[in-house]
C-alpha cells in the first residue's frame, strides 16, 4: 500500500500520511471548498435607460437631460420644452435635433422626425451620434 506526504514541519520532523483516496478525497473536498460561495439573487428590476447626458455640466447638457428624461417619463410637452430651449441656446448642435427627433417619433410624427434626424446629420455629428441617428433614419423608413 502507497502513501502520500501532506505537510512536513521543521519544527516537529514527523510526517503526515494518508492513504490515497483519503487524500484525493481531501484534494477534491478542499477544491469544491472554494466552490461554495454564497449566491445572492437579486429581483429583476424593470431596465431603467439613464440619461446619456446626466454628466454633463453645461447648459445645454443639463436641457438635453431634461428633455430626456421627461421624453422616457412620457412627458412630452416638459421634453419639447426642454428642447426649444436648447435650440435657443445651440442651434446648431446636432444632439437638439436628434433628441427631437425621438421625440417627434415617439409621438407618432415619423415625417417629422424623419427630417429632424436628416437635419442632425447636416450639422456633423460625432461618430457615436451619427451611428444612432442612421439608426434612427432606418427604423423611420422600415
Amino acid at each position: 500500500m502507497m502513501y502520500y506526504t501532506i505537510s512536513r514541519t521543521e519544527r516537529c520532523e514527523k510526517a503526515v500520511f494518508f492513504p490515497p483516496r483519503l487524500f484525493v478525497a481531501l484534494l477534491f473536498a478542499g477544491a469544491l471548498a472554494g466552490c461554495s460561495t454564497p449566491v445572492l439573487i437579486q429581483e429583476e428590476q424593470p431596465e431603467v435607460s439613464s440619461s446619456p447626458y446626466e454628466q454633463r455640466q453645461d447648459a445645454l447638457g443639463t436641457l438635453l437631460n431634461q428633455a430626456w428624461n421627461a421624453r422616457e417619463a412620457g412627458r412630452f410637452d416638459e421634453a419639447e420644452s426642454a428642447l426649444g430651449r436648447a435650440m435657443r441656446i445651440s442651434p446648431t448642435a446636432p444632439e437638439v435635433y436628434y433628441q427631437l427627433a425621438l421625440l417627434r417619433q415617439d409621438q407618432g410624427r415619423f415625417e417629422q422626425s424623419r427630417q429632424l434626424a436628416e437635419r442632425a446629420l447636416s450639422l456633423g455629428p460625432g461618430f457615436m451620434l451619427e451611428r444612432k441617428i442612421n439608426h434612427l433614419l432606418r427604423a423611420l423608413t422600415s
